[in-house]
């Protein structure tokens, strides 16, 4: 009985210190962007709509602000999640990477793409992208 017991809290304390390595506020100075992120809960407010929360954000030199709606799964360093656009018109997998306690790798998994704002144009931001706390 104590086994039945033990191993779901054995389980709920690794997905707690997972998650736990994804919160924190990141930035990439060369893309100008900046991710926000909690992943252990929707506790982040989303910029420009009141009462509404989220599980973390990237916005800066993009096309609109990118709100993180689901985690989709945490195992050790890396989380997948789906973000969208905050206009609607797009929606994206990611992965987060914790590389060091300082700094997170974003992949974009798929054919769609986030876009940068480079000069009067939208250009492709790079597939991976590093951000520092």
């Amino acid at each position: 009985m104590k086994r039945l017991f033990i191993i779901p809290l054995l389980l709920m304390v690794a997905a707690y210190s997972s998650a736990q390595q994804f919160r924190g506020h990141y930035t990439n100075q060369e893309l100008k962007i900046s991710l926000e992120i909690n992943l252990e809960a929707d506790s982040i407010a989303v910029p420009g709509i009141p009462d509404e929360w989220c599980y973390g954000y990237l916005q800066g030199n993009l096309n609109g602000t990118w709100i993180i709606l689901k985690v989709v799964s945490i195992k050790d360093k890396k989380a997948t999640v789906r973000a969208a656009c905050d206009n609607g018109s797009d929606s994206q997998t990611i992965e987060l990477v914790q590389t060091d306690e300082r700094t997170i790798t974003m992949r974009q998994v798929g054919d769609a793409n986030i876009k940068t704002i480079q000069g009067r144009k939208y250009v492709k931001m790079p597939k991976t992208v590093e951000f520092k706390k």
